[in-house]
């Protein structure tokens, strides 16, 4: 496991505490925690997440190119 350093605010590092109490855990598992879930709800995984992403659009989509390609005019 690799260690890394971060800077919070006090009033963060607080709020850490109080909950890393409330859940019996240490600040750096409860941070560790945050991240997986993080990383979890954001990863991106491959190119599949998007095959598909228009398929139950009913927009057409170089109409929508169009329209997005507008507003750098």
């Amino acid at each position: 496991m690799t260690r890394i350093a971060i800077d919070l605010s006090d009033e963060d590092l607080r709020q850490w505490d109080n909950l890393a109490a409330i859940r019996l855990l240490s600040r750096a598992g409860l941070i560790r925690q945050a991240l997986s879930g993080y990383l979890a709800d954001n990863c991106t995984g491959s190119n599949n997440n998007a095959f598909g992403l228009w398929a139950k659009s009913n927009t057409d989509g170089i109409f929508f190119e169009s329209q997005i390609r507008q507003e750098w005019k």
